[in-house]
């Protein structure tokens, strides 16, 4: 397979990023220690941001108009505030493109004009936009040259503008999401984008994706690359057999859906590959995971094993109406070990012919395969979290699930950053009548630092917010509603949070994740120049203390509290102001606390 992309570019990094890569005390309870800075992320983080809606909403009729310069003055109050590191601008066709006719412009639209407007500003603050475009829903346009033209086209009169701080372009939204789309169509559009590219003067590393939806990966823990027998395949015997001298042992995870329970693998050693003798297994008890449409997932490995063996089989019988997928085996020897991640049938000496991607997909999950082909210049995509829209749904799980993907993605394209181009909480209720009324009050702010918190531990090199201030009306899920007075009251709870994250997590922070109480998450964050912030959330009923431990020397630290009724604001703007200061040294250890439900900011930066 041709290897597009041998180097990875960072999106936009500064270059002293470049140079560096490579609350409320009450009640408290016995400290937890935090380790010290070992425990290095080791992302190149890019910053936090949102999805913004270019278009001004004030206006009383639904002709579009350009940003009045006083609505203009308050929007950009906010946002300079915020301090986004990235910023997803998407572009609608007919905004520029209204003739439909691929050539034929009209640039000076409302809609282009506020477009043109806005990424202006961001390039004036330092503050780097990603975009793509809306509206090309017709596969057979889509895979066209013609559509690679036209998209061409848009980043170009970016350039011509220049407007540099465009770095990125990641194609259609949601190729993966009831588009009609398959993975190999997305392969040619994204070949017909480098072409055209070229052809306009761009970069082809401009190009990321696959800007696919990826909630879904959490029914497999993350795991991004797997071999399955779907339902079709599952009336017959299936099996796959790994070679390997001087075996001593092995494991193995399963998923299986829809059941949680039988038997529904087995395994065999052989010293030949002809006369086999059976394994007895222990397994785990089956855990089901945190999707819209679950798994179960269990580990396997023997009791015993004969000696001498040389060739290990998986069988898995006949069982109707049962989906199996094999997610990793671990193959040891007194030497050592040798794990097959299941990405393909590669490592096997041989294999049955109903093996599958799970659901009886050709290829690995999209993000996985556009990395391993090296089809992009960064991976981004999609990753929202179902602790609102499924009950029961434990906060702490995107961590281990992006923790996975992370390392698989990174191993696959070569090192280069993983972005998150939407992020935040899937709403409860169906199309069109999800509902996002849990935007609008104080929990959605802790939910909301919970998740940067466990996205930048796990690895995710930057992640933009759904959204800024909302998009159509039934999807209002904004830091502020849009189609209402720019006034401070009309700042939602999260915007505390999410604003201060952004504004105190830069691009060119070193992160580290120490270990966490449990109900508490811990982020250490080094930032660029010097200086340090501390993130904790707690999501317990009571009061936490942990002892955080790093090389500082002696610092000041503002001290920001989002507690339930006491989160202290400026009465003029809004936005978050100091709850007090903190000068120590965190050299040996110093004990920070965070009040029940709620999030502690710790900065030295002003």
């Amino acid at each position: 397979m041709r290897k597009r992309f041998t180097a990875r570019r960072a999106l936009g990094v500064p270059a002293a990023v470049v140079a560096l890569a490579g609350t409320l005390a009450a009640a408290p309870t016995a400290p937890t220690h935090a380790a010290p800075v070992e425990d290095a992320v080791g992302s190149t983080w890019l910053g936090l941001g949102y999805n913004q809606d270019p278009l001004y909403r004030g206006a009383d009729d639904d002709e579009p108009v350009q940003w009045p310069d006083d609505d203009f003055a308050k929007l950009t109050q906010r946002t300079d505030f915020i301090s986004p590191g990235l910023v997803r601008i998407m572009i609608n066709r007919p905004w520029f493109n209204p003739s439909g006719t691929v050539g034929t412009y009209n640039w000076k639209t409302p809609q282009m004009q506020n477009v043109f407007r806005i990424i202006a500003h961001y390039q004036e603050q330092g503050t780097n936009v990603v975009t793509g475009m809306w509206g090309v829903n017709s596969r057979d346009f889509y895979v066209s040259p013609e559509a690679a033209t036209l998209q061409a086209d848009l980043m170009r009169k970016f350039k011509d503008k220049g407007l540099g701080n465009v770095v990125r372009y990641n194609g259609i939204n949601e190729p993966n999401n009831d588009k009609g789309l398959k993975y190999a169509d997305w392969r040619t559009a994204t070949a017909n984008l480098r072409t055209a590219f070229v052809r306009a003067g761009l970069s082809p590393d401009l190009i990321g994706g696959p800007d696919t939806a990826q909630a879904g990966i959490a029914a497999q823990d993350g795991d991004l690359g797997l071999q399955s027998v779907p339902v079709e395949a599952a009336n017959t015997e299936q099996n796959l057999v790994w070679k390997k001298a001087g075996m001593t042992g092995f494991s193995a995870r399963f998923y299986r859906t829809p059941d949680a329970t039988g038997t529904h693998w087995t395994f065999q050693a052989s010293k030949n590959g002809t006369s086999w003798t059976n394994v007895d297994v222990q397994q785990t008890a089956p855990v089901k995971t945190h999707a819209t449409n679950p798994w179960y997932r269990v580990d396997v490995s023997p009791r015993a094993f004969p000696d001498g063996t040389k060739f290990l089989r998986l069988t898995m019988p006949p069982a109707r109406g049962i989906e199996r997928a094999v997610s990793a085996v671990t193959l040891f020897t007194d030497s050592g070990s040798t794990t097959d991640p299941m990405n393909d049938l590669t490592k096997t000496e041989s294999h049955s012919a109903g093996w599958t991607y799970p659901g009886g997909s050709k290829v690995n999950d999209w993000w996985l395969q556009s990395a391993l082909d090296r089809e992009v210049a960064q991976s981004e995509a999609h990753f929202y979290v179902h602790e609102v829209d499924i009950p029961g749904t434990p906060p702490e799980y995107p961590e281990a699930t992006l923790t996975e993907a992370v390392k698989q993605l990174k191993k696959a394209n070569g090192g280069g950053t993983v972005i998150l181009g939407e992020t935040g909480m899937k709403a409860p209720g169906n199309d069109p009548d999800k509902d996002y009324s849990f935007t609008r009050d104080y929990p959605h702010g802790v939910r909301m630092a919970d998740l940067a918190v466990q996205e930048a531990r796990a690895g995710v090199d930057g992640a933009m917010a759904w959204c800024l201030d909302g998009y159509a009306p039934e999807t209002q899920c904004g830091m502020w509603d849009h189609t209402k007075p720019l006034e401070p009251k009309t700042l939602r709870p999260w915007f505390y949070t999410w604003s201060l994250l952004c504004r105190y997590l830069p691009a060119g922070t070193e992160m580290f994740a120490p270990p966490q109480p449990t109900g508490v998450r811990v982020l250490k964050a080094k930032l660029p120049g010097g200086g340090w912030t501390f993130v904790l959330v707690n999501r317990n009923s009571t009061n936490a203390k942990v002892t955080v431990t790093a090389q500082t020397g002696t610092i000041t630290l503002n001290k920001y509290a989002y507690t339930e009724g006491n989160a202290p604001t400026d009465p003029t703007t809004g936005f978050p102001v100091p709850a007090g200061k903190l000068t120590t040294s965190f050299d040996t250890g110093h004990d920070l606390t965070v009040g029940a439900n709620s999030v502690a900011i710790f900065t030295t930066a002003p």
